[in-house]
């Protein structure tokens, strides 16, 4: 059961890792704003809540595309045409 596991494990870790970068840049961003004093604990805050609003998400999504079999396809199908439209749009600028 351990290697099983282990690789789904290491790919969600990944993937997160991977998409956790635009979190920094808005955070930190938000946090440039604040005086120096205060930014820890918006820093602070704002990782928090990020990592909260993530768990909570994916626990919501998990529940979902588990029950909701035709939901999974039907994302793949928005992520193409969203990756579709951006790819557009840069080409054309």
């Amino acid at each position: 059961m351990g290697k099983t596991i282990l690789f789904p494990i290491l790919l969600i870790a990944l993937t997160d890792v991977a998409l956790q970068l635009d979190n920094a840049l808005a955070i930190s961003s938000v946090a440039s704003g604040v005086p120096p004093s205060q930014r820890f604990l918006v820093l602070g805050g704002g990782v928090l809540l990020a990592a909260v609003c993530l768990f909570g998400f994916t626990l919501i999504g998990s529940a979902l595309i588990e029950r909701l079999a035709w939901l999974k396809p039907v994302a793949g199908v928005a992520l193409l045409i969203i990756g579709g439209q951006l790819i557009w749009a840069w080409f054309r600028s």
